[in-house]
């Protein structure tokens, strides 16, 4: 994109406005294509306003809350325009949510209205009572608002459908707005566990939208295609799939659903709609150019490709080189700047196992890990530190959280958690959390280290480093692995590798193979869940 285009995306000033100006602009591209369907940019435009004129009907108000508790279909990119137009406050709930986790977002939040599909209604019919929730709205799929039984405590719900049928009654609304009202209540747990709303103004999420913009300097092509696959409820989605897409006028391809096991609805979506751009998580990439169908014309459309979320195996950036030529971009980011900071460089690319450097608007440092939160210092170029951030995308703070987001946001700086190092040349690169590391007989860890040598192995396609608990060194690094198709490989193979390659206190103290690993929705390994498992034999 040439710097005089990178300046429309300056102007606005709201989240909405992204919308306003492409469907003023381009009426007749299509915005959103599901199964089939097309929605254009007029249509959704229309249908935005529409449902911003019955949720002010119902008395949703500016600072008020909503909860969009959705996969990546057009109900979700409808409510959250809807809700920006409002200047309400959009809660993004994983449909995976649910129990104590569901029902604490929803109360801590304060929602009034849950927007949702009618087979996620047996989850919120366990937790909707002694919410705040006053509306329920249901895409129905399976007619379940009808045939599930409702508890009492809990509003009878609305079909989406007939809210975005214009009556008689209807009129555009208007409400007051300001560029640092909060859109939107990011839930991320993080290492804890315990879910914090990032807050993100309007501000936070336009500045993530014009760094992407402008990194992104290839030639256009109007109305060109991106794959929505990474959900619009995590941030890296919401961001780089919807808010990119309709500032710059693409045709969204959304994909409510995806099956691992089943790549093809997939590769026949990609080889119709032939993507611009295909943001995806690491496994994806793998999934993909693993499959036996996955050649050069398969990915000739793409000019962007970009992985976030967790490393990216060196393997699948050979692939996808030695396949087009071209590269992948790999990309970080956190829910507490609005997600993705830093990305290799365009369209050359970085270093292998680099980050690349920060996006445009954002100061990036590497400083000493402090205990309670003691003062900054900057470590030398090559050293491991913690990264802190400055820009207009960073978070407000944590939601009713105000010790926490002091903690986060100390001495003007974002601290996030994750420990880096920066080259001579500026390139960044991850080493691991800090609430990772592990510290065995008063040695430190990085399990990205481990994993690095045991991901060289051919037979291994995933892995995950964590640490247990042990009486004698305090804890002992332990591996989970993920064996590739049919290959074979024993501990005793993974054991060695790593004995030549590593010093004996990394070397594992327990190898376990498994089926999978869990993640969570953009792709981060869930080192929480490992931590839980049974410690090995003391």
């Amino acid at each position: 994109m040439s710097t005089a285009a990178s300046s429309e995306f300056s102007s606005p000033s709201r989240i909405e406005q992204l919308l306003a100006t492409t469907a003023h602009r381009s009426p007749g591209a299509t915005a959103l294509f599901v199964q089939q369907t097309q929605l254009s940019y007029a249509d959704l435009m229309q249908r935005v306003e529409v449902l911003a004129a019955r949720l002010a009907a119902l008395g949703i108000r500016r600072g008020d809350r909503v909860a969009l508790m959705l996969p990546n279909t057009p109900t979700y990119v409808i409510s959250f325009y809807a809700l920006m137009r409002l200047s309400a406050i959009a809660v993004n709930v994983s449909p995976a949510n649910q129990g104590r986790e569901l029902s604490h977002v929803l109360r801590e939040s304060g929602a009034l209205v849950v927007i949702s599909l009618d087979v996620f209604l047996p989850a919120l019919y366990k937790v909707l009572p002694g919410t705040a929730v006053q509306h329920v709205m249901v895409t129905s799929l399976q007619g379940l608002e009808q045939k599930l039984p409702r508890p009492p405590e809990v509003p009878e719900p609305q079909r989406f459908e007939d809210l975005l049928r214009p009556g008689a009654d209807f009129a555009p609304v208007s409400a007051q707005s300001a560029a640092d009202d909060i859109a939107l209540l990011q839930y991320t747990s993080g290492s804890t566990g315990v879910p914090k709303g990032v807050m993100l103004s309007h501000r936070s999420l336009l500045a993530s939208v014009t760094g992407i913009c402008t990194w992104m300097q290839h030639d256009e092509t109007p109305n060109a295609g991106v794959l929505c696959i990474i959900p619009f409820f995590h941030i890296f989605g919401l961001v780089i799939g919807l808010h990119v897409s309709v500032a710059k006028g693409y045709r969204m391809l959304l994909v409510p659903r995806f099956d691992p096991l089943d790549l093809m609805p997939l590769f026949s979506l990609i080889e119709a709609q032939r993507p611009m751009s295909i943001p995806a998580v690491p496994t994806l990439w793998a999934a993909l150019l693993s499959h036996p169908k996955a050649n050069a014309a398969l990915f000739d459309s793409v000019l962007v490709a970009s992985s976030g979320g967790a490393a990216l195996p060196g393997w699948v950036q050979a692939r996808y080189h030695a396949l087009t030529g071209r590269r992948i971009y790999e990309a970080y980011g956190l829910s507490e700047a609005a997600g993705a900071t830093h990305c290799t460089p365009y369209p050359q690319g970085g270093p292998e196992g680099s980050i690349g450097k920060p996006l445009p608007g954002l100061a990036a440092r590497v400083v000493a890990l402090a205990e309670g939160g003691g003062p900054d210092r900057d470590v030398p170029v090559g050293e491991v530190g913690e990264l802190v951030l400055q820009g207009d995308a960073v978070m407000t703070g944590y939601f009713q959280q105000p010790e926490r987001s002091a903690l986060a946001l100390r001495e003007g700086w974002l601290h996030t958690g994750d420990l880096v190092y920066c080259d001579r040349d500026g390139f960044f690169y991850v080493v691991d959390r800090a609430d990772d590391l592990i510290i065995t007989s008063a040695h430190n860890v990085y399990p990205s280290e481990v994993e690095a040598v045991l991901s060289s192995h051919p037979a291994v396609a995933e892995v995950a480093v964590v640490g247990k608990p042990d009486r004698l060194r305090g804890s002992v690094v332990c591996a989970y692995v993920v064996r590739r198709g049919d290959a074979s490989v024993s501990v005793d193979d993974l054991l060695a590798l790593c004995r030549a390659n590593l010093v004996d206190y990394k070397v594992p103290r327990q190898i376990t193979f498994v089926d999978s690993i869990p993640h969570n929705p953009a792709g981060k390994i869930l080192r929480r869940a490992l931590r839980s498992e049974p410690s090995p034999a003391q």
